[in-house]
């Protein structure tokens, strides 16, 4: 069964989602604050004089230029069927945003538009209908042929895979709802002179009843509000409890320390083996190590890569880690091996609902994969950069910094008596060092006084001060 859990503390939002007692999602929102534009429709300002490949920059009214791109997820759904799925009207285009704002480049919008619902995608793509390729039952995708008629000359439709052995009633009444918040879209991009937002993505409540809920779904929340908002979306057969006032719910399933986990590089796996975990600005490296597994002498190289291989995808999912993701496994010789491994990770990422590639094993133990990027890191979300550390993740050695503080005294030609204020972390390790070289003719020329700081490290940028 899936237990979902959601906290609220005044407007703040955490959801964890369990399956088989392991957290496999996590999510946190603010109420009042917008963190994505992705899947937001806007309507834009065409810049003619902005044009280049295939591509070009508008304006969506935010204040910044986005960049018009021709992507178009179905396109492979699409690929045998033609006619032009672009909205416009004078100088103004219908666009959709498909990645964030980013402090290096321009969000990307396209003029292929998905408005997503529960059980179907209606997408600007006159009388188009399609059904998603994980519904690989000829039996059931036979039942839906019904549907094609409901798409016509404003838009097309594609049933998502949460319409398996659904009702055609419950469907359709799906359809029409979602059709009827497009014609309203289309409506304000007609009417309007100005451009700006036509329509905002739901909240994360919404897309949890979404994407996430289903008849074996069971919730638990510590917020009234939440509670009575979900009993009045959700069918009676989904169970919902409000848990006992200031009971914290998280802690009553044991996560918290998986949710603190997400932030940590090493992940310790229960047969002695581990994974290091690297986000980098372009791309996330992963490393497993045999660790003290191999102290058993009935484990092999291929079973601690298989276990590896389902945390990973585990990992992947729940840090939502994105772009080109590099698998660097214990090197096994056997190609039979090698593909055992391959299908084992292909296999624990079926569930992702992200688009993904995986490439078969390299001769060098390497696994490549790219995943779409949906929404930002979780450790992007719920992190900020180290004041310390700059965000590199280690700081400078302290001898290092303590030879820095003497060649800034030494090279400025500076005599007598020197006050240094010093972080309580270095204190000891100057002390060592002037003691170390007290009968050095440039350290007799000048008198030192330390003054131990026991203000934490992390607290202040600065590890000294001259006085």
């Amino acid at each position: 069964m899936r237990k979902i859990l959601i906290s609220k503390i005044l407007d703040q939002i955490k959801i964890a989602i369990i399956e088989d007692g392991k957290l496999i999602h996590y999510f946190m929102e603010y109420e009042d604050i917008q963190q994505s534009i992705r899947g937001n429709i806007y309507k834009a300002s065409i810049d003619k004089k902005a044009k280049g490949i295939d591509a070009s920059f508008i304006d969506i009214g935010l204040g910044r230029s986005a960049f018009l791109s021709k992507f178009n997820p179905f396109q492979k759904e699409m690929s045998k069927s033609s006619g032009a799925y672009q909205i416009s009207k004078d100088n103004f285009i219908l666009v959709q945003a498909v990645s964030d704002y980013d402090p290096r480049k321009a969000p990307k919008v396209s003029d292929f538009i998905a408005l997503p619902s529960k059980y179907c995608v209606i997408v600007s793509k006159p009388k188009f209908f399609g059904i998603s390729k994980r519904i690989e039952c000829q039996k059931e995708r036979k039942r839906f042929s019904s549907l094609k008629k409901l798409s016509n000359k404003d838009c097309g439709i594609i049933l998502r895979t949460s319409s398996i052995n659904k009702k055609i009633k419950d469907i359709k009444n799906d359809i029409t709802s979602t059709k009827k918040r497009w014609r309203e879209i289309l409506n304000d991009f007609r009417k309007n002179d100005s451009l700006g937002m036509l329509h905002q993505e739901k909240s994360i409540l919404d897309n949890l009843v979404r994407e996430f809920i289903n008849d074996k779904t069971y919730i638990e929340t510590d917020s009234r509000l939440v509670y009575n908002k979900l009993k009045k979306d959700l069918s009676k057969n989904i169970e919902i409890k409000l848990a006992i006032k200031n009971k914290e719910i998280f802690k009553k399933y044991h996560i918290e320390d998986e949710i603190k986990n997400i932030f940590f590089k090493k992940i310790k796996l229960k047969n002695g083996a581990f994974i290091l975990v690297e986000e980098k600005e372009g791309l996330t490296v992963v490393d497993i190590n045999s660790g003290s597994s191999l102290n058993n002498k009935k484990e092999t190289l291929l079973n601690i890569n298989k276990i590896a291989a389902i945390e990973i995808s585990r990992q992947i999912v729940l840090r939502n880690l994105h772009g080109l993701i590099l698998i660097d496994f214990i090197d096994v010789k056997r190609p039979k091996e090698k593909r055992e491994i391959y299908k084992t990770l292909s296999e624990s990422m079926k569930p992702d609902k992200s688009k993904h590639t995986i490439l078969p094993m390299s001769k060098f133990g390497i696994i490549e994969m790219t995943r779409q990027k949906r929404g930002s890191k979780i450790s992007n979300i719920i992190s900020e950069k180290c004041l310390v550390c700059n965000g590199y993740g280690l700081i400078q050695d302290k001898v290092s910094v303590c030879y820095e503080i003497l060649e800034n005294i030494l090279k400025n030609n500076i005599k007598g008596r020197v006050s240094i204020k010093i972080n309580s972390t270095i204190y000891q390790n100057m002390k060592d060092i002037l003691k170390k070289h007290k009968n050095n003719s440039d350290i007799k020329k000048i008198q030192f006084k330390l003054i131990e700081d026991f203000k934490p490290i992390y607290e202040q940028r600065e590890l000294y001060e001259i006085i």
